[in-house]
């Protein structure tokens, strides 16, 4: 289903950007095109440029003060695309982490929707106007599309970072690529780029020591839960049992309703055989957010170690009635139907 609503938001944005696009084209002769030096020369851009600042600094305040500082653009020029195209980028990055950790994504897509079509009817072919249009199509997963407008992007400024990491990102994320090379040659502090290639190297590669180093640099630069939370991952993955609890519990106490710090908390306590602290942990995750199957599991599995079999088989129950038929779960589901067999065996319950 979900599937399908991002489906849908994609052929809204690329219909709209058509028709946007024609009558661009049509009305090219009646009227000059607003250029960057308008833009840049509007009582809005001081504003802008203060909602830049802040989006990039990639934490959960900057993103809130980056859309404070681009109403207030808006507010002073209603015209102002560059300050619509920035409110479609933090939305579209909103939504996309909700998305990514099974949280309500749907409203902050549609205002990210919302915004993009206002840059487009305000300033179709500005680099501002494109980014945003590229890392929208990143989002709702149209790589194709995405590296179209991040190349028009770069037609407008060979120099801007930002639309080198999406190439990158749309284009495989492969750690050794000469786009994100030259992403963070131009911005070295591009929190993005230092997250998706820790990321690249911790689910793609392998290379848990790379994947730290760059997590790590993130951090330096963003003090975020989401950064701590997969800083805490890569170094479980290699056996830094205590270290990954601290980078989980900053997560918490920057955002303690932050679900996916608690769930790898969990995860840690039953690595380290204290079940029961596994076990409050992975409750909690799912209070918050019960709507990911993934705690469920590992509570799951916390109750089968501390040998409470019948409350293991009903989360095990509860997992594979949200994962059955998913093939992202493949492995897990396998590993539940295994477990709930031998614990049948076992206990006759």
């Amino acid at each position: 289903m979900k599937r399908n609503r991002i489906s849908g938001l994609f052929m809204l944005l690329f219909i709209s950007v058509f028709i946007l696009g024609a009558q661009d084209f049509a009305q090219s002769k009646e009227k000059p095109k607003e250029d960057n030096s308008q833009m840049q020369n509007s009582n809005a851009a001081p504003y802008y440029e203060k909602g830049r600042i802040a989006f990039l600094q990639f934490t959960p305040k900057g993103f809130q003060d980056a859309i404070l500082y681009f109403n207030q653009a808006i507010e002073v020029d209603s015209k102002y695309a560059p300050a619509y195209a920035g409110l479609g980028e933090v939305y579209s990055f909103i939504g996309f982490y909700k998305l990514e950790v099974k949280e309500d994504y749907e409203e902050f897509y549609n205002k990210s929707y919302e915004n993009i079509l206002k840059a487009l009817k305000h300033g179709t072919n500005t680099k501002e106007t494109q980014r945003a249009l590229a890392l929208n199509y990143l989002h709702l997963k149209r790589s194709k599309v995405a590296e179209v407008a991040a190349n028009r992007a770069l037609a407008k400024d060979p120099n801007d970072a930002e639309s080198y990491y999406i190439l990158w990102a749309a284009s495989g994320r492969d750690p050794d690529s000469p786009y994100v090379v030259k992403a963070l040659e131009l911005d070295p502090n591009l929190v993005m780029a230092h997250l998706d290639l820790g990321k690249a190297y911790l689910f793609k590669k392998g290379n848990y020591a790379k994947a730290t180093e760059q997590f790590k640099k993130a951090v330096e630069l963003a003090d975020s839960p989401q950064l701590h939370n997969f800083l805490g991952t890569s170094l479980r993955t290699q056996g830094y049992l205590g270290n990954s609890v601290t980078e989980y519990l900053k997560a918490i106490e920057l955002d303690p309703n932050y679900a996916p710090a608690y769930m790898n908390l969990g995860i840690t306590y039953y690595s380290m055989n204290t079940y029961q602290d596994s076990i409050a942990q992975e409750r909690k995750a799912i209070s918050l957010n019960s709507n990911n199957p993934e705690p469920y599991y590992h509570l799951a599995r916390a109750y089968e170690l501390a040998n409470s079999p019948r409350e293991a088989i009903e989360n095990y129950r509860i997992f594979l009635k949200f994962t059955t038929g998913k093939e992202i779960y493949t492995n897990l589901t396998t590993n539940a139907k295994t477990s709930i067999e031998k614990l049948h065996a076992s206990c006759n319950c």
